[in-house]
């Protein structure tokens, strides 16, 4: 894969933002060319972030997977959906003295705990002034329950991401997105999503790296977050089909990304 100028993919950006599940890894499960690619982005001294919508999870927690799969890393190389999301909600909202009830991790818990601003449990949670939502394994009816009776008292509600799907080595699971559906459908109204494709967690992402838009390459797995939110914010964009895409999925779909790959190794 060459350009005009005899080129590889990976000479002509000088930083990269990676999704991670179903890029990197499926679940717990590294992808093998993945690893190998990364290392090599290293030796070249090229900018990596790892962009994520999963909010489950920290990004200390993060740093100590990918670094178990051999993925040498820091914090700092880390935005996650949840962080993007507790970003947006001290740029854009007057937090002080305010109370959040949280659907998710300990991602989103740490995120928002980050900005100082409260965080409501149980039966308390119907009297918050946000309602917050994430991926969210222990998901009960309860926890619905809560946040549809703050919703409807008036409560801001937002979405870290609304990816429908989790890819898993065993198939698709429910991802936070139809979390997000089902409180949309009690409460009557949408939620704000943060995450991918939504521009202001690629445009945080990019201030974090200090890259340019005609230098960057944004790669992922699912064409209406990792791509519309790569070419939303003005970036070349590559969709590996490890993960959530298949290339049936690209029949018709726009914006098309201006590259396709089985594996990242053909990115060098």
């Amino acid at each position: 894969m060459k350009d005009d100028a005899g080129r590889s993919p990976v000479e002509r950006y000088s930083g990269f933002l990676l999704d991670m599940d179903g890029v990197i890894y499926l679940n717990q499960e590294p992808i093998a060319d993945a690893v190998e690619f990364i290392a090599r982005l290293r030796e070249m001294h090229k900018g990596v972030l790892f962009l994520t919508n999963n909010s489950k999870y920290t990004r200390s927690e993060y740093m100590e997977r990918l670094s178990a799969m051999g993925i040498p890393c820091s914090e700092e190389e880390f935005m996650t959906a949840s962080v993007a999301t507790a970003s947006f909600l001290l740029e854009n909202h007057d937090i002080e003295g305010k109370s959040a009830y949280l659907i998710g991790g300990r991602g989103l818990e740490e995120a928002v705990s980050s900005i100082h601003l409260g965080q409501l449990e149980g039966e308390e949670g119907r009297n918050a002034d946000f309602v917050i939502v994430g991926w969210d394994t222990e998901l009960t009816y309860d926890k619905l329950r809560i946040a549809s009776l703050a919703l409807h008292s008036g409560a801001v509600f937002i979405a870290t991401n609304d990816d429908a799907t989790f890819p898993a080595p065993d198939g698709l699971w429910p991802g936070a997105g139809s979390i997000v559906a089902a409180l949309e459908t009690a409460a009557g109204r949408k939620a704000l999503v943060v995450g991918k494709p939504n521009v202001y967690m690629m445009q945080a992402a990019l201030s974090r790296t200090g890259g340019k838009t005609d230098k960057t390459l944004m790669i992922g797995d699912r064409l209406e977050t990792d791509i519309l939110g790569g070419w939303r914010a003005g970036l070349d964009t590559c969709l590996v089909l490890t993960g959530v895409a298949t290339r049936d999925d690209l029949e018709g779909y726009a914006p098309q990304p201006d590259m396709v790959v089985e594996s990242l190794l053909e990115l060098l």
